[in-house]
């Protein structure tokens, strides 16, 4: 009993943990689709959940720590750091079952960019372009095109930033994202009206492009060994699964084994129950003989009937322990072969309900064998069980 309830203790504070941990992401998702629309309330009720988040496994803390960033930059909040957007990215980094690890490097770029550290915020940018492609949107890849524009537009580089507009206005379009597009248009025209005056053209200015150059490769490298990494977990976590699998299978086939084995050894119990039921104990039987004792015991447990070999073979050991007790029942009168059987099961002690099952009669032609053979031998007087003691005095 405290096997169970510990067991059951611990399955309830499981299901609980889980529920919390369950409750705390769909609370998470419903915050994250409240940003699009009202992100001064989304951030509110994140600094809500500040204190429940302390015990939130790794993947909600990070979701979490981005969403808290998410809000601030819709609601226009100006970013004090990137240390939280940079957590959350270092775990996606590690495991990003959702696919947030793209949109986690979007908000590292704007964070960044923000903060007037434009080569962090063109890398982080460059990475999210970089992600696997099913969990960056078009939505996104406008943003991070929009984005690396305004560094780019910044920077003097205008041929570059208007190239990235155009992007942008793609992908705008693509989604039907109407106010993208605007936005995009917008820019688009800035940077043709800044490369049309003399004073703002583009330069050259080749330590920027070089720079900017090895931001490109280093995203490269980088989503490249991020790629490796995962396909290496996740084959890493196939090994082990069809470790667990194969442990678990032969697990399963040993505790087959076991259960078989069992039943096996249980019937072999009950048949030896069902001989000590079926026979009186070796120090009261008149007749015992351990082989002719088992054949009896599995016919009956089996609802076998006797054939002429086993007749045979009882008969044998009967008279080797009683040589006169044949003799003696013929010599009252010329039995049926069906009658000596019975007489040899009765000195046998079966009871006549087991006698019927071992010979394939009912139980009343065995009580009108035994009540003819005592009214034949002794005149008409007499019960059936009057039949069975004279046998067991032969």
């Amino acid at each position: 009993m405290k096997r169970i309830a510990f067991l059951l203790t611990l399955t309830l504070m499981l299901t609980t943990c889980c529920n919390r941990m369950g409750q705390h992401e769909r609370t998470l998702v419903d915050i994250d689709s409240l940003t699009a629309t009202d992100a001064d309330s989304a951030r509110h009720m994140l600094l809500r959940m500040d204190g429940e988040m302390k015990n939130a496994d790794e993947d909600t803390k990070a979701y979490y720590n981005m969403l808290r960033v998410k809000a601030d930059e819709r609601a226009k909040v100006e970013h004090k750091s990137d240390s939280l957007i940079c957590t959350a990215i270092d775990q996606f980094e590690k495991y990003d079952p959702n696919g947030h690890l793209s949109e986690a490097y979007y908000y590292g770029g704007c964070v960044n960019s923000f903060l007037q550290n434009g080569e962090k915020a063109l890398l982080y940018f460059q990475k999210a372009l970089l992600c696997d492609s099913v969990h960056i949107t078009p939505v996104l890849k406008s943003r991070c095109y929009a984005q690396v524009g305004h560094i780019y537009m910044r920077n003097g580089l205008l041929d570059e930033a208007l190239d990235m507009q155009q992007l942008a206005y793609f992908y705008c379009k693509e989604i039907g994202d109407t106010l993208g597009m605007r936005y995009s248009s917008e820019d688009m025209q800035t940077i043709k009206e800044m490369k049309n005056d003399s004073t703002l053209a583009s330069q050259p200015k080749p330590e920027v492009v070089v720079r900017i150059q090895k931001l490109h490769a280093q995203a490269r490298s980088q989503a490249l060994n991020n790629m490796n990494t995962r396909l290496e977990e996740e084959n890493s976590k196939e090994r082990q699964m069809i470790w667990i699998v194969s442990i678990a299978a032969l697990l399963i086939i040993a505790a087959t084994i076991w259960f078989v084995l069992q039943i096996r050894q249980r019937r072999e119990i009950r048949k030896e129950e069902a001989a000590e039921i079926f026979l009186s104990s070796r120090s009261k039987r008149q007749f015992y003989d351990k082989e002719i004792n088992q054949l009896v015991t599995t016919h009956i447990y089996n609802n076998k009937v006797l054939r002429d070999a086993d007749w045979k073979k009882i008969e044998e050991r009967l008279l080797k322990t009683h040589p006169t007790f044949k003799e003696r029942l013929f010599a009252l009168y010329p039995l049926s072969d069906t009658e000596y059987h019975i007489c040899m099961l009765i000195k046998m002690e079966v009871s006549p309900s087991n006698i019927a099952k071992l010979m394939a009669v009912s139980n009343s032609a065995v009580t009108q064998n035994r009540l003819r053979m005592q009214q034949k031998v002794f005149d008409g007087e007499g019960t059936a069980k009057d039949w069975d003691n004279f046998v067991l005095s032969l």
